[in-house]
């Protein structure tokens, strides 16, 4: 017997599901990190002051874990 091709849409909708997710949670860790090194102040230009380094921002790291970063997105809403 040949098992049904619906049989088996769950599971894809499912795995669909969890890596949208996880996506989701990807891009939010980067961008709380690159949100608090900027209102930290941790890529301030040394030559031209009230300035921003725009390179230092894709490596900066702003907390210890990625999970900080997760969390305080996830119970933080800013406007």
């Amino acid at each position: 017997m040949k098992s049904s091709p619906l049989k088996s849409l769950p599971w894809i909708l499912l795995a669909c599901a969890l890596g949208g997710v996880l996506w989701l949670a990807l891009a939010l860790v980067n961008a709380e990190n690159v949100r608090h090194g900027l209102m930290s102040g941790l890529c301030a230009d040394p030559l031209f002051k009230g300035e921003i380094d725009a390179s230092c921002l894709p490596g900066v790291q702003s907390r210890a874990h990625w999970w900080q970063h997760l969390q305080h997105g996830l119970t933080h809403l800013h406007r």
